[in-house]
């Protein structure tokens, strides 16, 4: 075994890594990143290291941590996101490989270390939650912050007519803008922190202000967000349903016709969605949410896009507010911290929300 930080001459190797190993569970999704996995690095000015871990000259696992300023306890804190966490089904057993590449990276990271680290794991891959949660001898220790919903409302047929004034961005909205997010960020923990310069910076990864509405309650913005088409350089794909959720597709995407449900697709293809994301709200306007989501229908519906996909914390009361108002399906994460021992721990508590189309 050696391990290596990625570089383009990985590009062919990584992708089939995610490719050929799914995230499991009831669904089994695989994330992938084509054409270029380095196209869809370092989103809005974050800082991406991809470590690989190589067996007899083969991609044997992976994993990334993207590095960014994030709010925590109210401060901007350089915060790390550890993802795309992979081990080819071939090295099923090496638990080795996994003890090692962390142990690589934490080496990496000793000189110049975020302030802290976190991490998601879907709440129904059982196999990953066993693993990291019982703390096992030389992985780093992950403790349980909260439980997260991304949800996917699907775009109806017939369009949505908002009950909103809703304009497109413009570049003399960017102060505003930057207040209204990070108002909203301050709010939670680990949402990401703007500037102008990060968020005219997602423009080279298909996000330009066209991509980004605006509420408005007479002259006051009232809420920001942008539909954020993100399929040209990393997708979602269904590579399988478990046994009863299979069985019962047929059944569900018939009545699904008919009640205006959001289909499931078949097996092998790639999710028609679009995030929602960034998302922000003025203070005390939060229950506009639904109104603000039905304004993205139109342009999702011209992208092509059959869901547009948000986040939100497990417990948020706005969730049963979209869920009477559209169809809805939600995938339901948990959010730990990974610590390493002798890493100083920031206290933190509150509610958590990270920006789901930068994860």
């Amino acid at each position: 075994m050696h391990f290596a930080v990625a570089t383009r001459a990985d590009d062919a190797a990584i992708r089939r890594l995610l490719r050929d190993n799914p995230m499991r569970g009831s669904i089994s999704l695989a994330f992938e990143r084509e054409p270029d996995y380095f196209r869809g690095a370092d989103l809005a000015n974050g800082n991406d290291q991809t470590i690989l871990g190589f067996s007899d000259g083969r991609l044997a696992c992976m994993g990334r941590c993207t590095g960014r300023r994030c709010w925590v306890n109210g401060h901007g804190t350089r915060v790390g996101y550890l993802a795309e966490l992979r081990l080819d089904g071939r090295q099923h057993g090496r638990f080795g490989l996994l003890r090692e590449g962390y142990r690589f990276f934490h080496e990496l990271q000793r000189n110049h270390p975020m302030d802290l680290y976190f991490t998601s794991i879907a709440a129904d891959n059982q196999s990953a939650r066993s693993l990291f949660e019982r703390g096992a001898r030389g992985l780093p220790a992950y403790t349980y912050l909260a439980e997260l919903e991304t949800v996917l409302v699907g775009v109806p047929r017939g369009g949505w007519r908002a009950g909103l004034r809703v304009e497109t961005a413009t570049p003399d909205h960017v102060p505003e803008m930057l207040r209204i997010l990070n108002g909203t960020a301050r709010r939670y923990q680990l949402a990401a922190a703007w500037d102008e310069e990060i968020l005219l910076s997602t423009r080279a990864q298909g996000l330009s202000l066209q991509q980004w509405l605006l509420a408005f309650d007479g002259a006051e913005i009232v809420a920001c967000g942008a539909l954020w088409d993100q399929r040209s350089f990393r997708q979602t794909v269904i590579r399988g349903y478990s046994m009863p959720l299979s069985l019962a597709r047929p059944v569900l995407n018939a009545a699904g016709r008919l009640l205006g449900w959001p289909r499931m697709p078949r097996a092998g293809s790639t999710l028609a969605h679009a995030f929602v994301s960034p998302l922000a709200f003025a203070k005390d306007a939060e229950a506009l949410l639904p109104e603000f989501i039905g304004a993205f229908f139109d342009p999702a519906m011209r992208a092509g896009a059959e869901f547009i996909t948000l986040a939100l914390p497990a417990r948020d009361e706005r969730l049963e507010a979209l869920r009477r108002r559209f169809a809805t399906r939600t995938w339901r994460s948990r959010l730990y911290r990974v610590e390493w021992p002798g890493q100083s721990a920031l206290e933190m508590a509150g509610t958590f929300l990270p920006e789901v189309a930068l994860l």
